[in-house]
């Protein structure tokens, strides 16, 4: 499961990031590898911190527990393009 986790998080935060700054009409401040690069390494650290920690805490399982870690991740990649924006001002 956790390699499931690992390939739809990588692709999803890749896709994330490299489209988002394409609809928002916006200029990555450091670069298109820079944005993909932060937002999926930022993206597979909380999956698994998510997948692995968090999930059994609050009694998820199997498939829920891992479309949860994974959307969650995904959309913490839009949040970490948000912050790098913010900090280039």
């Amino acid at each position: 499961m956790i390699v499931v986790l690992l390939l739809v998080t990588v692709v999803g935060s890749i896709l994330v990031t490299w489209l988002l700054p394409v609809a928002l009409k916006s200029e990555p401040p450091y670069g298109v590898a820079v944005d993909i690069g932060i937002g999926t390494v930022a993206a597979v650290i909380w999956a698994l911190v998510a997948y692995l920690a968090v999930s059994p805490l609050i009694g998820l399982r199997g498939v829920l527990a891992l479309v949860l870690s994974a959307g969650d991740a995904i959309g913490l990649a839009a949040v970490v393009l948000w912050v790098l924006r913010r900090i280039k001002g």
